[in-house]
């Protein structure tokens, strides 16, 4: 067993990416005080990039098709009321943070 706990994480869809960049930004404006923009800004637009990063994740469920000598397994888009929530507030989020940024 690995020591390492991402080891076994995969980034190989953008949502995912958006995700774990927004987790990090997040982060460091948590831990680091930022110049040029306030904190409080960066908290909010990588929060809301987290909240779109969770929302697509939860709207590409795994799709498997069995047909006679084939398996395909895809994720495709498929809208859920939970999904388009956190995307939805997600949006919001980011929307928000960049309203402030430019007032």
């Amino acid at each position: 067993m690995s020591s390492n706990p991402l080891a076994n994480l995969k980034i190989d869809y953008w949502y995912k990416a958006l995700l774990v960049i927004g987790a990090c930004v997040l982060i460091v404006s948590l831990s680091v005080e930022m110049k040029g923009v306030d904190n409080s800004v960066v908290q909010l637009v990588s929060l809301g990039a987290i909240l779109i990063g969770i929302g697509e994740w939860i709207n590409h469920p795994l799709r498997t098709t069995v047909v006679p000598g084939w398996i395909g397994t895809s994720y495709p888009r498929i809208n859920t009321w939970s999904g388009n929530l956190f995307d939805l507030t997600g949006v919001i989020c980011v929307s928000v943070g960049i309203v402030k940024t430019l007032l």
